[in-house]
């Protein structure tokens, strides 16, 4: 009678095991999977370049790529370095431990930047997703609460592709681009393209679940550690400290507010937050006090990418956010004040996130799109939450029945955004593919001229300049590039075949510029023949691509 029960409990922590171990597979297969399908654009572009084109290595968003690959040239010499992607000079600073990392990689394997990059991604995105599963185990209460939490963070998309089935109606590109191609709150996207915000995404992740722990046993080693992650996460991508920050600091007020030990929760906030205070103050110290960086925070808005309105949110976040904001109202029937009373320090770093996270996404900020990042997974979570404790019952459904139904109807918009990537690419054109002899160009400059050196350019060629020439760049990137609006003015009326001579002599007098740089980007401007002006020579000459160096007369 004994022994029966006996072997019954110790039954549990047996299956619970294989669970966990069978949970582990499974992760292990679909981060795997995760990883192959979104080097696919990459593979791909690679491989099916024609002969006259050099894929270049860029998946996505070619300006702010290019701008990270000039970093990391520059930071595979020195830790201090300057602003390459604008004429005028600079003092060297340190700016962005991620990319010196990855020069630092490139150098020392002896490979190009971009095939450097394409080891790091899905190191950087590994991490991502499995910090995504981690925090969500954390979070939550059950197996089913947890995988669900981490497929639709993790996997999943907004309501996007329903613009991409009104695009087939109405003709044209997506109405709402910013509903659906950003990649700050999407997971896929990030691994897929944009590695620096993956490996963000990881630390932002670290930080935040490992600042939940602390807070909740009053235990310092787990601030310690959030600390360090956050220490790392400000020298490679500053602005999601305003979020540990915010986030920590509710949570740690809000602890302190309700119990007797007062002090705990603040010393463990401090501890988590402290570390990256002097790189928050160095950056602020940098861009206040640096003319070049400052002129670079203050084009900003060049790009003129804000936050989604709250509507069209709920089209770029989809279905979890719309469960949360219908599912909240409804379980939350006690009140704030009684579900901040009983509510774990977890919980409560949970809510924190949710809404403190929200009222960031609107800080009146050139940057405030920043602040979207990692937010679909505390939303994910949440909408999890609501849908294993409540909207079972009152659907009169299995919750994991619902569970499949959300993860299923988040895929979607990945789904696109992958083949959208593969597509665009085989069209094997600017900006993701140069000409061969375009390149060659640049490896000229890169073996014949100095990193101060000057070239003039279009945009379309100015932007990889730094990062494969090694060059300053006269036009190269929408903030980058100080008076970025006047220079592309300058461009245009350089390569214009009415302007006068002594127009163009003064730009480049102006500027300092070494060197014309002239292929077929150039020649889509204007008519304007290099080869024919008193102040140019040729340097370096090809069928498709030239280089002319400035002499004075």
């Amino acid at each position: 009678m004994i022994a029966a029960p006996a072997r019954l409990v110790r039954a549990r922590p047996v299956g619970a095991r294989i669970a966990r171990a069978d949970d582990r597979l499974v992760l292990i297969a679909l981060v795997a999977i995760v990883l192959l399908v979104t080097g696919l654009p990459d593979l791909i572009a690679r491989v099916s370049a024609p002969p006259d084109r050099v894929f270049m290595g860029i998946v996505l968003n070619v300006p702010d790529t290019a701008q990270y690959l000039s970093w990391a040239r520059e930071s595979s010499r020195a830790v201090l370095i300057e602003n390459r992607l604008t004429p005028e000079r600079g003092e060297p600073v340190f700016f962005n431990l991620f990319w010196l990392g990855v020069g630092r990689l490139a150098a020392g394997l002896g490979l190009g930047l971009t095939e450097t990059l394409q080891l790091v991604r899905p190191l950087a995105g590994a991490g991502y997703l499995l910090a995504t599963y981690w925090l969500a185990g954390l979070l939550t209460r059950d197996r089913l609460e947890r995988w669900t939490a981490f497929l639709v963070a993790g996997l999943g998309g907004g309501l996007g592709w329903l613009l991409v089935l009104g695009k087939q109606f109405t003709g044209g590109d997506v109405l709402f681009p910013l509903d659906l191609y950003v990649n700050e709150s999407n997971t896929v996207l990030s691994v897929m393209a944009f590695p620096l915000a993956a490996a963000s995404g990881l630390l932002l992740l670290l930080a935040l679940g490992l600042a939940a722990l602390a807070l909740e046993r009053g235990d310092l080693r787990p601030a310690l550690a959030a600390g360090a992650s956050a220490l790392v996460l400000g020298l490679m991508h500053g602005y999601d400290l305003l979020i540990v920050y915010a986030v920590v600091g509710t949570t740690a007020l809000a602890l302190a507010a309700r119990s007797r030990e007062r002090i705990r929760p603040l010393l463990i906030a401090a501890l988590v937050c402290g570390p990256s205070a002097p790189a928050a103050a160095y950056l602020a110290y940098l861009t206040s006090a640096s003319p070049i960086w400052r002129g670079v925070l203050a084009q900003y808005g060049n790009a003129g990418v804000y936050t989604p309105t709250p509507p069209h949110l709920l089209i770029l976040i989809g279905l979890p956010l719309w469960i949360v904001l219908i599912g909240l109202p409804l379980a939350w029937r006690r009140g704030p004040r009684a579900f901040v009373g009983a509510a774990s320090p977890r919980d409560l770093l949970l809510a924190s996130w949710l809404v403190v996270g929200f009222l960031l996404l609107y800080i009146p900020t050139d940057f405030q799109i920043k602040m979207l990042a990692a937010w679909q997974v505390p939303v994910a979570i949440v909408a999890a939450r609501l849908l294993a404790r409540s909207a079972g019952r009152r659907l009169r459904a299995r919750p994991s029945t619902l569970a499949a139904l959300l993860v299923i109807a988040t895929l979607p918009v990945n789904l696109y955004l992958v083949s959208w990537r593969i597509v665009e690419l085989g069209r094997h054109d600017y900006p993701y593919y140069l000409q061969r002899d375009e390149v060659a160009a640049m490896a000229w400059l890169a073996e014949n001229s100095r990193p101060d050196d000057v070239v003039l350019s279009s945009l379309t060629i100015g932007q990889y300049l730094p990062g494969v020439a090694g060059n300053s760049a006269f036009l190269a990137h929408w903030a980058q590039t100080l008076d970025f609006f006047e220079k592309r003015r300058l461009v245009g009326a350089f390569f214009a075949a009415q302007t006068p001579e002594a127009t163009r002599l003064e730009t480049l007098r102006r500027y300092g510029v070494r060197y014309v740089f002239y292929a077929q980007p150039e020649r889509e401007i204007g008519r304007f023949d290099p080869a024919s002006s008193p102040h140019l020579r040729p340097a370096f000459i090809s069928p498709s691509a030239s280089v002319y160096r400035v002499v004075e007369q």
